[in-house]
């Protein structure tokens, strides 16, 4: 039974690993159980060895077949962000057919390379709402999850997949599937990474447990932020507990320099706390945390790089180790520029507040910023 290999590279690969590990064309053939003149034609590309013999001679090279034939089933870390890069860029540009179809040709390709679906899982999420179908998108990244922990081995890769797969059920509006996924209660373990770093401490390995105590302290803050945010809009119609809650918040953003190490969930704090304010009626104090949310926006710095400060000096090659696509922002920079404008400018809860001129005028600066005055049109 013969293959047809004229799409792979194997004539090159197999006249240049033959070299490499100094093998005659007679000892290969010796070795395979062919004539010396069908290893010449199959490294002249005149001829190509039955499927059957593939086995052998990629044993003889110390290679797997897919190698010997030039087919790469996997992307390096570094395929993979520049992969990721490339796609969230072309969502501002094409429309999101053609996109989809670029990532769908892309997964059937590298199907088994885990940690590439699932970014591509990742970047349908975050492109959902581009989508003229978003319910069958955010279907497609519950399948790819749902793939990746199917077949991987990776704790860490399952454990994001499994997260992922939530925040998708919880956009599609099933929350009882959300809860049959990950527990109806606090059921994960917050210590571990405490002990995984005290073991590394005792067996020397001091800048490991540095590492991992000092990424957790860093990850634990943020989504102390996170969780404080949100109690705070349960407790909206507490006035008293969300004025303490915007007080504390406002003091660890401003202690530990958040605006500038997590530009994100600062702004999210801002935006939430406006509309806790606006729903008291407390215009106000609405528009100071508008204006905190705009003046953070005119000092993001694009390309977006999340990296670490003087005092979490360990996270940022951490992200870079770590993080397929790095430091860099999860979607392209004119969309991240348009959403921020449009966040507050379509937000209904901030209906009362657009006949105010100065929240007009700060919007419209807060777009020319941006250079995104079209969304206001």
């Amino acid at each position: 039974m013969m293959i047809n290999m004229n799409h792979f590279q194997f004539t090159k690969i197999f006249a240049n690993r033959r070299k490499e590990l100094k093998l005659t064309q007679a000892q290969i053939a010796e070795y395979i159980g062919v004539s010396r003149a069908a290893v010449s034609k199959w490294e002249k590309g005149q001829s190509y060895p039955d499927i059957t013999l593939l086995p052998k001679l990629a044993r003889l090279f110390h290679l797997s077949i897919d190698e010997l034939l030039g087919y790469h089933s996997k992307m390096s870390k570094d395929e993979i962000r520049k992969t990721y890069i490339q796609l969230s860029k072309k969502f501002s540009e094409k429309p999101f057919e053609l996109v989809e179809k670029e990532i769908e040709d892309l997964l059937k390709e590298y199907y088994s390379c885990l940690p590439f679906v699932l970014k591509m899982a990742q970047l349908y999420l975050n492109y959902a709402p581009k989508s003229p179908d978003r319910q069958n998108t955010l279907t497609r990244v519950i399948q790819l999850c749902s793939q990746v922990k199917t077949f991987s081995k990776d704790f860490l890769l399952i454990n994001e997949a499994t997260m992922m797969e939530a925040v998708a059920l919880l956009q599609l509006g099933k929350p009882e599937e959300v809860l049959e996924l990950l527990g109806n209660d606090i059921n994960h373990p917050v210590e571990a990474n405490q002990l995984i770093a005290t073991a590394h401490q005792m067996l020397g390995n001091s800048n490991k447990a540095k590492e991992i105590i000092q990424v957790s302290f860093y990850q634990n803050l943020i989504q102390l932020i996170s969780y404080a945010t949100e109690s705070m809009m349960m407790e909206i119609e507490n006035g008293h507990y969300v004025d303490e809650t915007v007080h504390k918040i406002r003091q660890l953003i401003h202690l530990f320099d958040l605006e500038n190490l997590h530009f994100n969930t600062c702004l999210i704090f801002y935006y939430k706390a406006a509309a806790a304010f606006v729903f008291k009626g407390l215009h106000e104090k609405a528009m100071e945390m508008l204006q905190c949310y705009v003046k953070l926006c005119t000092k993001i710095k694009f390309p977006i790089k999340l990296q670490g400060n003087s005092y979490f000096y360990l996270l940022t090659d951490w992200i870079e180790k770590t993080s397929v696509i790095g430091g860099e922002a999860p979607r392209d920079e004119q969309s991240i520029k348009k959403d921020l404008v449009l966040t507050i400018w379509k937000e209904p809860r901030f209906a009362s507040l657009k006949e105010s001129n100065e929240f007009k005028a700060m919007i419209l600066n807060l777009a020319h910023h941006l250079n995104v005055e079209e969304v206001l049109e």
